[in-house]
Formats: structure tokens, sequence, C-alpha cells
């Protein structure tokens, strides 16, 4: 994938979530929770689509083979998690009055987003098995 496909990818996905996040929350605390995003909703689109970049464009990164896939994943989970706790914290998506509160969301985001990342490791790695498979066939049976 290209960088600008990349880029639009992670706009898209930020979009995809936000929008999501903003119907579940209004089908659940109706109106009430709509009213934060729309005193500041450029605020809101621009910070889920800063988030949906960081968490597609450090893919890149699993393409620099000197690094370990541990150090890759390491790489592209901080970068997209940090990112996403900068802009949640400074656009209140995560709640500071209460320490304890805070925390949790905390690690409820980092194991959504670990959950997200294993969905994608799996995928691939059924398409690596694919592509190993397509070409054993090729090499056993050439046309």
């Amino acid at each position: 994938m290209n960088i600008l496909k990349s880029l639009g990818f992670g706009i898209s996905m930020g979009c995809a979530v936000f929008v999501s996040v903003n119907l579940i929350g209004y089908w659940i605390k109706g109106e009430l929770f709509l009213e934060a995003i729309m005193s500041n909703y450029p605020q809101q689109v621009l910070g889920s689509i800063i988030v949906g970049i960081a968490c597609i464009l450090p893919s890149y990164i699993y393409r620099i083979e000197r690094l370990t896939f541990l150090q890759q994943s390491a790489c592209h989970f901080f970068i997209a998690i940090g990112t996403f706790i900068v802009v949640a914290f400074s656009l209140k998506w995560i709640p500071t009055f209460s320490i304890k509160i805070s925390i949790l969301l905390l690690l409820f985001n980092v194991l959504i987003f670990t959950l997200v990342w294993l969905l994608f490791y799996f995928y691939s790695q059924s398409e690596v098995k694919k592509m190993k498979k397509k070409i054993i066939e090729q090499t056993e049976h050439p046309k």
C-alpha cells in the first residue's frame, strides 16, 4: 500500500470510528452524549483523523527488515497508543476527574488497540499462508 492509500485508509478509519462511537453513545446516552462533541466538533473530527492516521501509517515500520517483529510491533503500538493518549486527554475523551476511571478507560483502550492489532496480524498471517501455498503450487506444477 503506498503512502497516499495508507493516509486515506487512516483518515477513513478515524472517521468510521468517530461515527460509530458517537452513534453508539447517542443510542445509550441520547443527545447529552453529543453535546460535548458538538461544542468543538471540528477538533473532535480532527482528533479522530489524527488517531486513525497514527494507527495506520506506522505500519510501514514492518518494512524495516533489520528490526525484529517484536520491535516493529512495539514501535507501531506505542506510536498509535501514544497518539491516542495525547489526543484523548486533550479532547477530554478520557475524563480526568477520577484517576481510577482514567486508568480503567486507558486500559480498556489499550485492550481495544491490542484486539484490533491482533485481528490485522491474524489476517496478514492468513494472507501469507495463502501466498506461500500458491507459490508452492506454482513451483510444483508449472504451467
